[in-house]
């Protein structure tokens, strides 16, 4: 594949979840009642930001050191599940907390994963 053209798992993965997270914040804002034009919007809007992000974490995540990535995924999915959260009637306390909980997991467990599979890999 050439050097400066991007896999299709870089560029496919990030347009599965983007749809998927617009269509989901779509859902969290109508909260039951009838699906409105802004509403179309906020899909829009929220799917292409999550996927433009996606796409530039994945793209140079292999340039960054593992103490630098696991905090941009934690970051990048605390920040998302906080902001599908305060969609719904949720207080932005509330949402904000979930947000920090699921960041400082997917921080720590990203960063085990890698710790323990790139030491083993360098190793070889």
């Amino acid at each position: 594949m050439p050097r400066g053209r991007p896999s299709p798992a870089i560029v496919g993965v990030p347009l599965l979840f983007g749809i998927a997270y617009g269509a989901y914040a779509s859902y969290m804002a109508r909260a039951g009642g009838a699906a409105t034009f802004n509403q179309l919007w906020l899909a829009l809007a929220a799917g292409v930001g999550f996927a433009v992000l996606m796409f530039l974490i994945l793209k140079g995540q292999h340039a960054m050191k593992r103490e630098l990535r696991a905090p941009v995924w934690g970051v990048f999915i605390g920040g998302s599940v906080g902001f599908l959260r305060a969609l719904g009637d949720f207080s932005v306390w509330r949402s904000a907390g979930l947000g920090l909980a699921i960041g400082v997991g997917v921080t720590l467990v990203t960063y085990y994963w890698w710790y323990t599979h790139e030491e083993h890999s360098r190793s070889r």
